[in-house]
């Protein structure tokens, strides 16, 4: 039913083996506590250099023995789609093989399917409910780290289920990432471009994101985890504090949760929870928040955005549902899942931009344009949402229309240089080839939103002739999508028309994403999931 540890070692090295040109293993710097080998196995179709790359985790809690599986056979799943131009199904949610073959070739998906191949192999030959990884602690008779406490953010903060003490289930561990286990993932954190990053675990149906160890905020920059003492075997010992998250991640994390949430249920009508990792329990040393929190303690790394699955209900009983006799429909909800988590990792306009130029000046400069200017507003931030509801399905009609993604590219690289030099006017040959190429895919697509959102563009686009990029951009950060533009709002009242509504930043909805709170329907979520949680067994960790 479960894949031994000799298996799914088995299986990576034969799609090593078989085929080339799609994976490659390796093998990862340090061996397990007991000696084993530990795998990354990667998938990517097409040649050229390393890509933005998704790190996906199984195995760190030895106990929950689906997600391993899961992993491995996502790896097959996505390869066969590729390879046979075939949808991948997974009970009601069908991924085209359109959208397969932009995921194969846009990313490099790294997969460590058992990351703690000791403890696994202890759960399936003596004792089925072992959580940690097989280390001898020094001094004590009591065995083993819990590998989700043990990464080097806040290490050894006992904040919530956190344990300095060698013999609970979620102990820290000697030393910062004392575990070669820990140290081989992040080792794959330090050498390849990961941008994504997802922890596999069981149970209780939910897609969990920063921060686990305390209440997001969003408007004082000053509070971070880096101010905090660390190894001290206390909790954070600040009243009522709260961590800062920028409001542009936060609202990564909840659409990108929320994408998950959609895609897993529509396998089933299984309906995962989407919230920071605080509103199951506090913890520290996770995954999730040490692979997110790495760009901060340090500027010069890259952003990653780190999630945790946990995958499968309450099954009546602890074993039941960390390993239950029938594991295959939440494999299948978990890989629904893995692969929105894919899809959501693509970047259309660095994919378009690397087919046709050298260097990523063009996409550094217009990222930059949404990391320091759109990002920092509430109507710039809706903007920012728009562009990546559309950015998927219109990059499939893209790469499927050479010249069409070419004309594309063109607009892309102009745009660029404009946002290199922000006091240039837009002329109006510039909007009207940015309008010309709008309702090329306006025309081409049948879904109503979309085409919505593509008008949206249209309406603003029309009426920035003449702007420098900087008071465009200006504009965007002021009118979200479907507010009336500045220029025409005026000729309105000029013409005897009432003055447009103003735009107000004190709506209920941009208070609620300032605050980093969920809206009212997912913190009801929460709280009944919460409620759901205290009265099943004290066991379950994350």
């Amino acid at each position: 039913m479960y894949r031994t540890v000799a298996q799914l070692d088995s299986l990576t090295q034969l799609l090593a083996t078989w085929f080339p040109d799609y994976f490659t293993r390796i093998q990862l710097p340090e061996p397990s506590v007991q000696g084993r080998p530990v795998f990354a196995l990667r998938l990517r179709a097409g040649t050229g250099p390393e890509r933005r790359g998704v790190l996906l985790v199984g195995g760190t809690h030895a106990r929950e023995l689906m997600n391993p599986d899961a992993i491995a056979e996502l790896a097959v799943d996505l390869f066969v789609s590729y390879v046979n131009g075939s949808d991948l199904v997974y009970g009601g949610r069908r991924w085209p093989a359109a959208d397969v073959k932009v995921i194969l070739e846009a990313l490099d998906i790294w997969m460590v399917p058992c990351m703690n191949p000791d403890g696994r192999i202890h759960v399936m030959t003596v004792d089925n409910m072992w959580r940690k990884n097989r280390r001898i602690n020094a001094g004590t008779t009591c065995i083993g780290v819990d590998l989700n406490r043990n990464t080097d953010f806040l290490w050894g903060v006992t904040q919530g289920q956190t344990s300095c003490s060698p013999c609970t289930d979620i102990y820290v561990g000697p030393s910062v990432a004392s575990e070669p286990e820990t140290r081989n993932v992040r080792h794959l954190l330090d050498t390849h471009r990961v941008s994504t990053f997802a922890d596999v675990h069981s149970y209780s149906e939910l897609i969990l994101w920063p921060w686990g160890h305390a209440p997001s905020q969003t408007t004082d920059p000053t509070k971070r985890f880096t101010t905090l003492p660390t190894g001290t075997c206390a909790p954070i010992g600040v009243p009522g504090y709260q961590e800062y998250i920028p409001p542009r991640d936060l609202q990564r994390f909840q659409t990108v949760g929320g994408r998950i949430r959609d895609a897993i249920k529509a396998v089933r009508g299984r309906t995962y929870a989407n919230q920071a990792g605080i509103a199951l329990y506090p913890t520290t040393g996770t995954q999730s928040d040490y692979v997110y929190s790495r760009h901060i303690a340090n500027s010069r790394l890259g952003k990653t955005y780190g999630f945790t699955f946990e995958t499968g209900p309450w099954m009546g009983s602890a074993e039941e549902s960390f390993h239950p006799a029938d594991p295959e429909p939440v494999k299948r909800d978990a890989k629904s899942g893995m692969v929105a988590l894919l899809q959501q990792s693509i970047c259309a306009i660095e994919l378009i931009g690397l087919q046709f130029f050298r260097a990523r000046t063009e996409i550094n400069a217009l990222q930059k344009v949404r990391d320091r200017l759109l990002a920092t507003t509430d109507a710039g931030r809706e903007w920012i949402a728009l562009f990546e509801r559309i950015e998927h399905p219109l990059l499939i009609s893209l790469l499927a229309d050479r010249d069409l993604l070419a004309e594309t590219a063109g607009l892309v690289k102009r745009s660029a240089g404009l946002a290199k030099d922000d006091s240039v006017k837009l002329s109006a040959e510039e909007v009207d080839a940015g309008l010309k190429l709008t309702r090329k895919l306006r025309n081409r697509v049948d879904d109503p939103d979309l085409r919505k959102d593509l008008r949206s563009i249209e309406v603003q686009l029309d009426d920035m002739r003449g702007l420098t990029m900087a008071k465009a951009v200006e504009r965007l950060m002021a009118q979200p999508p479907g507010a009336k533009p500045a220029t025409r709002a005026s000729r309105s009242t000029a013409n005897g028309s009432p003055k447009a509504k103003p735009i107000e930043n004190g709506s209920p909805k941009a208070k609620s994403a300032a605050n980093g709170s969920p809206s009212a329907k997912s913190s009801a979520n929460a709280s009944s999931k919460t409620a759901a949680k205290a009265s099943k067994p004290a066991s379950r960790k994350r």
